[in-house]
């Protein structure tokens, strides 16, 4: 059975905007003393641009409970989650489990996850250009085990197949590459490229648009996958025989309605990706209102995939996410400020 919601259909956000309603706090807590007043809070967000309109979100919820905002800061997740647990960042929307579990149990004694937030936030795995795929037959990662399949990858001359893979720093998705690639035999013939993500996966959008064949660990949507659709100019590898680190076999399925996949369900072969506020334990102890603001806030991939798609069209400066953020607010208002009631209900 498929999901409601075939996960590359684009629409569009609606866009107006309540203005009185997201100015102040609702009329009914006019009265009341906000939670935040008086209060500072330093968020920060991680170094892509794919969730940035949620972490908008939140931070425009906070000022509705009284809090100043600071400056949002822009880091790697390493850095972001050091900082959460040093205490000099509070929150940060853009988490991701499993593919931020290590910096979670690195950080434990001071930084939790709240949510889910997104689930799920993202499919990930394996990807290769549709019409190289269609030409040679090729449906499973196994199918690189082939030498003559792997070359067609080829982009040094060794007679491997180069795959774009995540950035080094991106321990937990970098880890399951390489798990993978072990547990199915596939070291001679697939190299496994990494450096700045983004730089890579651009590179390969270009080699795409020139014609030539492109392979790569990826996730939709991002960037890349709202450029190259999966189902239009991308499709999933499947894996014949799943394999996962640790413990996340026990909670690995096959995905239904995955468009650009042979089969439905689809193995892709990972977890799908689940959003989280990664969150400094002894602020969120602290206050108690922002807590519960944070463990209300529920929004759907399709919200993140309609405002990616706005981005690639140009709507991408400061301001515009800006905008994008408060048109999702306007179109969900009372979702949204139920939430700020049931923080404003907390008490403490």
């Amino acid at each position: 059975m498929k999901s409601p919601t075939r996960l590359t259909r684009r629409t569009t956000i609606a866009s107006g905007l309540g203005a009185a309603a997201l100015l102040g706090a609702p009329s009914l807590h006019a009265q009341q003393r906000l939670p935040g007043a008086g209060k500072t809070v330093s968020p920060a967000r991680p170094n892509w641009d794919s969730f940035w309109f949620g972490q908008k979100i939140v931070d425009i919820g906070m000022e509705r409970l009284g809090y100043r905002v600071e400056s949002i800061k822009t880091l790697a997740p390493a850095a972001i989650f050091t900082s959460l647990a040093r205490g000099d960042l509070h929150y940060t929307v853009d988490t991701i489990l499993p593919n931020h579990s290590e910096f979670y149990a690195k950080t434990q004694a001071d930084v939790m996850p709240v949510g889910p937030i997104m689930d799920p936030g993202t499919v990930q795995g394996y990807m290769i250009d549709k019409a190289t795929a269609e030409k040679h037959n090729i449906r499973y990662l196994e199918d690189l085990a082939d030498p003559k399949i792997a070359a067609l990858f080829d982009q040094n001359g060794d007679g491997k197949a180069d795959m774009v893979g995540p950035s080094v720093s991106w321990t937990g998705s970098a880890g399951v590459v390489s798990h993978q690639i072990q547990a199915l035999g596939l070291e001679k013939t697939i190299n496994v490229v990494q450096g700045e993500y983004t730089t890579l996966a651009a590179d390969a959008v270009g080699r795409h648009a020139s014609g030539k064949p492109i392979f790569l660990y990826t996730w939709y949507p991002n960037p890349t996958t709202m450029k190259l659709l999966p189902g239009r100019d991308l499709v999933w590898l499947q894996l014949k025989k799943v394999s996962l680190p640790g413990d996340q076999m026990e909670r690995y399925k096959a995905l239904a309605g995955v468009d650009g996949c042979a089969s439905n369900p689809c193995d892709v072969g990972w977890l799908p990706t689940v959003y989280y506020i990664g969150v400094n334990r002894k602020w969120a102890a602290e206050n108690p209102a922002a807590h519960e603001f944070f463990k209300q806030v529920k929004m759907v991939l399709q919200d993140r995939a309609e405002q990616n798609a706005r981005m690639l069209n140009g709507e991408n400066r400061e301001e515009d996410i800006e905008r994008h953020a408060r048109a999702w607010i306007s179109a969900n208002q009372q979702k949204f400020d139920s939430w700020i009631a049931a923080a404003m209900a907390v008490k403490g």
